[in-house]
């Protein structure tokens, strides 16, 4: 006499094995990193320096928080993350105070420095206008960080997961505030 199997086996239905694919699928897809976009790893804790880094060199200067620079080999527009600094050309406003301090300083701390890099966010890459989303650094130091704590830049456009630094970014705001430099010597 043969010894029956006490243990159900459980049959996969259609409807399980469709709902097991599309579970494996969803997973792959959301795991999978496409090349050109940031990486979606976390950034290592403790001294906000990211693992990557992308070196650069200025092509064209444009204002205090946009610059050219020339990336894989061909010159590409550049926004600053998470900060705004006085326009120098707008449209409606002409220049605004303090448009030209920002656009001399951030031309400065590029001119001078040896190594310019350039460090993707966890969000999007580029913004709606094709511009490459981005701190810069000259010489390992944050170029968003300086304009802000200088008063010559207001953090704005905070949008996650693009926000890696807003602590440290409005940390350095606060300082300037207290401190009525730049921009914020126009509002007391």
């Amino acid at each position: 006499m043969k010894k029956q199997n006490t243990r159900k086996k459980k049959k996969l239905t259609i409807p399980s094995i469709i709902l097991l694919l599309i579970v494996i699928v969803a997973s792959s897809l959301v795991m999978e990193e496409k090349p050109g976009e940031p990486r979606s790893e976390p950034e290592i804790s403790g001294n906000d320096q990211p693992a990557d880094r992308i070196l650069v060199t200025v092509d064209e200067f444009i204002d205090g928080d946009t610059t050219r620079f020339n990336y894989e080999g061909s010159s590409e527009s550049f926004r600053y993350l998470m900060i705004d600094t006085p326009e120098t050309k707008h449209s409606r406003h002409g220049e605004e105070p303090f448009g030209s301090e920002a656009a001399e300083r951030t031309r400065e701390l590029l001119q001078d420095a040896e190594k310019i890099e350039v460090e993707f966010d966890a969000g999007p890459a580029q913004d709606d206008y094709g511009r490459y989303l981005v701190y810069v650094y000259a010489d390992g130091e944050m170029i968003n960080e300086i304009l802000v704590r200088e008063g010559l830049a207001e953090v704005t456009y905070v949008n996650p997961p693009n926000d890696t630094h807003a602590d440290l970014l409005y940390e350095a705001q606060e300082r300037a505030q207290s401190e009525d430099l730049g921009i914020w010597s126009e509002t007391n």
